[in-house]
């Protein structure tokens, strides 16, 4: 019987139909900018923020420390060609 016994996945494999909604993405837009994936934070314009998407919500929270947005290279961030603000990378050497 395909798939298996009782027309079951075979183990190790996924149903086509599991597949494509386990890598669904989404898309996202605000202040003119756009960008993928559910745990980035957006500080958006309409509440006072800079418009800046980053990786993750502790990255928002260091750049908004006291409620005022601070430059997100002050902070050692790096902007991937999207713009979106991350951790910059260590160096081979540590640093």
């Amino acid at each position: 019987m395909p798939g298996g016994a009782a027309g079951l996945a075979s183990p190790g494999r996924v149903p086509a139909d599991d597949y494509a909604a386990a890598v669904q993405l989404l898309r996202m837009s605000c202040c003119g900018s756009s960008w993928v994936g559910v745990e980035r934070a957006h500080c958006c314009h309409r509440t006072g923020g800079c418009g800046g998407v980053f990786d993750d919500a502790a990255l928002w929270d260091a750049h908004r420390s006291g409620g005022i947005c601070a430059d997100p290279r002050d902070l050692g961030l790096v902007p991937t060609k999207n713009g979106i603000w991350l951790r910059a990378l260590e160096d081979a050497s540590g640093h």
